[in-house]
């Protein structure tokens, strides 16, 4: 038997597989759920985030609201999430794991992955870490640029 945080997750996914995007009231799904609205958050926080493919609007307050959005890897949204998945510094197991994701959401192929690995960890090397972070991660957010590009065409 599941979690409960398994259980709202397979609840989100079968509404986003009739609707494509989800609006809702975190207080009533933790009504719904008999949780607590941080478990809402939990669940949110781990298993609908920018990694995962999908962009999560929130506004708190009585009027508020939770939408989830299946992110698509589309020319126009780049910018906005090549700035989100990538932070101002980035060392090199971070960046390890952010390539790994963006694999297993299909977002880049296993090649092009390896090559900005190799790019990341070589070109890199000798700088000092903090500057090494800095452009680490303007580099990657260049070639996530280019590669998210020559995707499209």
């Amino acid at each position: 038997m599941g979690s409960l945080a398994d259980f709202i997750e397979q609840y989100l996914r079968n509404i986003l597989i009739q609707n494509k995007i989800i609006e809702l009231q975190r207080r009533e799904l933790a009504k719904m759920f008999r949780c607590a609205p941080s478990q809402i958050n939990y669940v949110l926080e781990t298993r609908f985030n920018l990694e995962h493919g999908y962009i999560v609007e929130s506004k708190r307050g009585g009027g508020g609201y939770i939408r989830i959005t299946p992110v698509s890897w589309r020319i126009e949204s780049l910018p906005v999430l090549i700035n989100e998945l990538v932070p101002a510094e980035i060392g090199e197991n971070e960046v390890v794991h952010l390539l790994e994701r963006l694999v297993e959401t299909n977002m880049i192929g296993v090649e092009s992955a390896q090559l900005l690995l190799k790019l990341m960890v070589d070109v890199f090397a000798d700088l000092e870490v903090t500057h090494a972070d800095f452009l680490r991660a303007k580099f990657l957010k260049a070639m996530l640029m280019v590669l998210g590009s020559k995707s499209e065409t």
